[in-house]
């Protein structure tokens, strides 16, 4: 039966709980004798005799006047209980040591106190609930006084605070902060106590463990309202950020291994606010460590969250350059972006109905302006201008691949201005992503009445700016339009990892391919606007856009914008950053 409160004498009460910090009486063991279970106190230790119980016993032969009183009992673990009372080991631990374990734990109680315990009846039994009681009602009163003088102002928010925390630490017998990782403890308890400690976090709720690139342990939460997850990677501080936030990482990249924390990372700091407690009205988190390298994890309006990658852009920009391309029917100038793009599907492929779909969004009539904004001042346009599927040998239309054709021609029939579309999948592709491709190449004989002279810059030159307006609508086209041909849109999930968009200008009759009708690449695309450069052989610019997938028209024409000024200082153009739109 366990007692009311205030039958237990505030000494005693007092004195059981000093017992409680304890923990087994064992010398040097640590193993706690009450423990916290969502919160509830409960007692896991064993009542063990010094004199048996019974004379037969372990030491039963000595004499004591009540076997029951509490001058004759010890509060251990399990494993020490059975050490002494065991046949084989028992002889190690006479009367005269146990004795002794019991003055150590014992030395603060004085003679009342003693006194009072001894008047306590059946204790072997009673004992466990006291120890139980006692703690949780000191803990209590603790608690409350703590706030009191906070609330009066006889204590500052701050020790406060500090008291809060030694409280909860002193209840907690479960795992500690930084418990289960070796030498990550100092840096979470700096941030464990730095976001609020253990009265605005709660407790461990479980020890340290390692996952992707760093350390995570799980905290109960307090008053801060909400389950929280301090972590942590090399070479960074620790910081604690809700459950919620930690659950939104674990979700991007749709369950598959190479997802969640090991493709995203960990939160290492924040926008704003508390540079160590990521509270859940931070709406922006940075993200590193991740193979997918940084980026930034943002709230949606309906509350989910969402993977970015940071915008980088990469000068090492070939391998797309010639991908699925026929060099023995090129044109003078070819503009090309190629995508890059991840997807959820284990083995995507193109459905009949795919294609269809992507037939009919390419049948509207604004999908052909990508090829008639160059006909302008150049060449007619033709009425029936479309997009239709390639019947090249070399084109895929399948279900590994799309391809499409949109051809301005000549008064004589050759090709004059000629876009090509194709989505290639990632087995055709030996790639783990999805492949799209958009190209417009343009023979400049073609865009004037009398031939082009060799390395002399023709009459109607591309600008920047079509160049960029080319750039802008070809990303459109390369991860809204395209994808339609999958059995579900690309864009609507978050499927993590980083997609891209390589950008070329490539002049196909550079002096180094061998034919008598050569130019420079300043000869077909007017590059004044970035200043000027000393190279001599420039036969393309390229770049490659990393971290940045379906756009709004205005945002894919800021990268756009951005990219082309990079790939003109690659190529040595002095006057780059001053370009104007």
């Amino acid at each position: 039966m366990v007692e009311a409160r205030g039958t237990i004498p505030e000494r005693v009460r007092r004195a059981l709980y000093g017992l409680r910090r304890g923990h087994c009486y064992a010398p040097e063991c640590d193993e706690p004798v009450v423990v916290l279970d969502e919160g509830q106190s409960v007692f896991v230790g064993e009542i063990a005799h010094i004199v048996a119980a019974v004379a037969s016993g372990p030491r039963g032969g000595a004499n004591v006047p009540d076997r029951n009183a509490f001058e004759n009992l010890l509060i251990l673990c399990g494993r020490h209980h059975k050490i002494i009372d065991d046949v084989r080991t028992r002889d190690r631990y006479p009367v005269d040591v146990l004795r002794e374990w019991k003055a150590k734990r014992e030395a603060e109680f004085d003679t009342a106190t003693r006194e009072e315990l001894h008047r306590l009846d059946d204790l072997p039994v009673r004992l466990p609930h006291l120890l139980v009681e006692a703690f949780r009602d000191a803990t209590t009163e603790l608690t409350a006084t703590v706030d009191r003088l906070e609330a009066t102002g006889q204590l500052t928010h701050d020790a406060a605070r500090l008291l809060h925390a030694a409280l909860a630490r002193t209840a907690n017998t479960g795992p500690g902060v930084g418990d289960g990782v070796p030498g990550v403890k100092e840096a979470f308890e700096e941030a464990y106590d730095a976001a609020g400690g253990a009265s605005f976090l709660g407790l461990p709720s479980a020890a340290a463990y390692e996952t992707g690139p760093g350390v995570v342990q799980h905290l109960r939460g307090a008053r801060c309202g909400h389950p929280a997850v301090i972590c942590a990677i090399a070479g960074r501080a620790a910081v604690v950020i809700t459950t919620d936030l930690w659950n939104g990482i674990a979700n991007i990249g749709g369950g598959r291994p190479s997802g969640g924390v090991h493709g995203v990372g960990f939160p290492v700091h924040t926008t704003g606010g508390d540079q160590r407690y990521i509270s859940p009205t931070i709406e922006q988190v940075p993200t590193t460590g991740g193979s997918w390298r940084a980026g930034t994890m943002r709230r949606t309006g309906d509350r989910r969250w969402i993977w970015t990658p940071d915008l980088v852009f990469d000068s090492n920009n070939s391998a797309n350059a010639e991908t699925a391309f026929n060099s023995q029917s090129a044109l003078d100038l070819r503009l090309r972006l190629a995508a890059q793009i991840p997807f959820a599907q284990d083995e995507p492929r193109l459905t009949a109905s795919g294609r269809r779909r992507l037939t009919a969004e390419l049948a509207e009539p604004e999908m052909t302006a990508i090829v008639a904004a160059f006909a302008a001042d150049r060449t007619g346009v033709p009425g029936e201008l479309r997009w239709r599927p390639c019947a090249d040998q070399f084109a895929r239309n399948d279900s590994w691949g799309a391809s499409y054709e949109c051809v301005i021609h000549s008064a004589d029939g050759r090709p004059t201005i000629r876009g090509t579309l194709q989505f290639l999948m990632p087995d055709l592709m030996r790639s783990q992503r999805l492949t799209s491709l958009v190209d417009i190449e343009i023979d400049f004989d073609g865009c004037q009445t009398e031939p082009c002279q060799p390395n002399t810059p023709v009459t109607r030159r591309l600008s920047h700016v079509e160049i960029t307006e080319f750039f802008t609508a070809a990303w459109r086209l390369a991860f809204d339009v395209l994808p339609l041909a999958l059995g579900e849109p690309v864009a609507d999930g978050d499927h993590g990892d980083r997609p891209g968009a390589s950008l070329y200008i490539i002049n196909e009759r550079g002096q180094n391919t061998g034919g008598e009708r050569t130019f420079r690449l300043g000869d077909l695309v007017d590059l004044s606007p970035f200043g000027s450069t000393h190279k001599i052989y420039q036969s393309r610019l390229d770049l490659a856009v990393v971290g940045r997938g379906s756009l709004s028209e205005h945002d894919a024409r800021n990268v756009v914008r951005r990219a082309l000024v990079r790939a003109a200082e690659d190529a040595g153009f002095d006057a780059a950053d001053l370009v104007t739109w």
